[in-house]
């Protein structure tokens, strides 16, 4: 497995990974209710990651996550180089490392008890999380669309497709992901799905990077 791979992966599991787990001791723990939020919608994935042992893995673990995020969109910066210009391949890393500092940023100041919580800031955060990601992903999928005719192999093209595809249809249909302190059964639906969606496109990568490496030259230039 190259480097780029196990970023990829690590950006999947860490942040996919840690929803799952932190669910499963909060409902161990009676601190989260049982059911398939992809469908019912129960609760949303902030409070599934503030009580007991579930909130010491969610914050760990999504902290961790936003790291191997902003190494994800490095790496994406140096493959897309040979077959992108230096400004859109900026913003396009500007608004994925801005989205993945939000996500920390919101993640960072929950705590246990509600009223502790920080709910000005994490709602900001993880707003931010959702829009500037869609913005990052949205101009990712545009350069890779066209490196491809500029001769890039992009084995999950059609994966990358149809992810953007379902990102957009939620945000035209559903006025996008827009977290908040409380949400309707409807919006933790959305809430789910999306971060499935885009936990799964930084996954994509894992098929187009079997061989890229990255040094130290390659991550100071633009």
């Amino acid at each position: 497995m190259s480097f780029g791979q196990s970023i990829a992966l690590m950006s999947f599991l860490l942040s996919m990974g840690t929803i799952a787990v932190t669910y499963g001791v909060a409902i161990s723990q009676g601190t989260a209710e049982i059911c398939n939020p992809f469908l019912d919608g129960c609760t949303d994935i902030t409070h599934t990651g503030m009580k007991g042992d579930a909130g010491f893995i969610f914050r760990g673990g999504m902290v961790a996550a936003c790291v191997y995020f902003v190494i994800w969109w490095q790496l994406m910066n140096a493959w897309l180089k040979p077959v992108s210009g230096p400004v859109s391949r900026g913003l396009m890393h500007f608004f994925g490392v801005l989205a993945a500092l939000g996500l920390l940023t919101g993640t960072a100041v929950l705590l246990p008890e509600k009223t502790a919580t920080h709910w000005g800031v994490h709602v900001r955060g993880a707003n931010l999380f959702f829009q500037g990601m869609l913005v990052a992903l949205s101009i990712n999928y545009v350069l890779v669309w066209r490196g491809r005719k500029a001769g890039l192999v992009v084995p999950s093209f059609w994966l990358k497709t149809v992810l953007m595809a379902l990102l957009w249809l939620q945000f035209i249909v559903f006025a996008g992901v827009t977290i908040g302190a409380d949400m309707s059964h409807g919006k933790r639906i959305i809430e789910w799905w999306a971060t499935l969606f885009i936990g799964v496109y930084f996954l994509s990568s894992w098929w187009d990077w079997s061989s890229l490496r990255l040094n130290v030259s390659e991550a100071a230039k633009p």
